[in-house]
């Protein structure tokens, strides 16, 4: 009776703890929208983007039936593809080391964002498109088996290869991660050590 009541006491308190974060979480976000504006949570961010990339191809998949369409002639289509290898569609073959490799990417990076300065806003974006990106393509690996792609563009008789809002937001963070790096840090490492090797006054 006692381990029935503990078992009893545990779950509720794991239910009331959901629903406290589900309520408490969302407020807390709505009322310092200021903040995650000027220093961007990684982890809100990714969770916009995987829902946004979610939303997107059940939308493809559930009118799959209309697809091919095209949209702009001899220039945009949208279609549906099963993709079950890695970005555009490469290594085909590939089944578990494309979800050991988001898997480690998404974990690293989580880590790697909450030790991150705030005022690293460039490498807070790039990190959350990184993470969304990643776990929009893993879960379609885990659910499906394969990754759902729906945007081709041709250009004259070639066709560019089919891809996602995932793939997006995947190579819009690698590219704004090397602004950032290539860019941008070298300009900040060298007004640091200028202001360190500064003269003082007597």
């Amino acid at each position: 009776m006692k381990l029935i009541s503990k078992a009893f006491a545990c779950a509720v308190t794991l239910i009331l703890s959901g629903l406290y974060t589900l309520v408490a979480y969302p407020l807390y976000i709505c009322r310092n929208l200021g903040y995650h504006f000027r220093s961007p949570s990684v982890l809100l961010y990714a969770s916009i983007f995987f829902i946004v990339d979610r939303y997107t191809k059940l939308l493809v998949v559930n009118h799959s039936h209309l697809l091919p369409a095209k949209i702009v002639d001899s220039f945009f289509t949208l279609t549906y593809v099963k993709n079950p290898g890695v970005a555009f569609g490469w290594f085909p073959d590939w089944r578990l080391p494309p979800i050991i490799m988001a898997l480690t990417m998404i974990i690293i990076i989580g880590y790697y964002s909450l030790k991150l300065p705030e005022e690293e806003r460039l490498t807070r974006w790039a990190l959350a498109l990184l993470v969304g990106g990643a776990i929009g393509n893993l879960y379609d690996r885990i659910v499906y088996g394969f990754v759902v792609d729906f945007f081709l563009f041709h250009f004259g008789p070639l066709d560019f290869p089919v891809f996602n809002v995932a793939d997006i937001a995947i190579d819009l963070g690698v590219f704004m991660l090397f602004v950032d790096i290539f860019f941008l840090s070298p300009d900040d490492e060298e007004e640091n050590s200028s202001d360190g090797l500064a003269p003082t006054s007597a």
